[in-house]
């Protein structure tokens, strides 16, 4: 088995149906569309389904709507982000040090790093 090819994120499919409008691809590049993809799917809730037929089949029509309503209010919210850009006007007069150049393999993960796990 092939994670990658045999299992997806639906939420994917539905960010992807709202960038591919005109009001998105008239209006941004390939790059600032893939960041408003990366920034949706950060605030959504992932859907791991391995084939989309027996996925939606199994599905309510009102559970759909619900999940293609909050693809597009992810997508609208990223879009903001995009659009104040803060990388665009910025001065690169100041030399950007880091005070820590390698990885600390010892450091504890974040809580968002963490696995999900029910210890008994």
């Amino acid at each position: 088995m092939q994670i990658s090819e045999d299992v997806h994120n639906y939420m994917e499919n539905l960010v992807g149906q709202v960038l591919g409008r005109p009001e998105y691809t008239d209006h941004f590049n390939h790059d600032q569309l893939a960041d408003l993809a990366c920034l949706a799917l950060i605030q959504l809730r992932p859907v791991y389904i391995r084939h989309d037929v027996d996925f939606l089949a199994t599905l309510s029509e009102q559970r759909l709507m619900t999940l293609k309503g909050y693809a597009e209010t992810a997508v609208e919210s990223a879009k903001g982000m995009i659009l104040d850009d803060r990388r665009q006007n910025r001065q690169d007069e100041f030399p950007v040090l880091f005070t820590k150049p390698r990885f600390d393999e010892d450091a504890e993960l974040e809580w968002f790093e963490k696995p999900i796990l029910n210890k008994k």
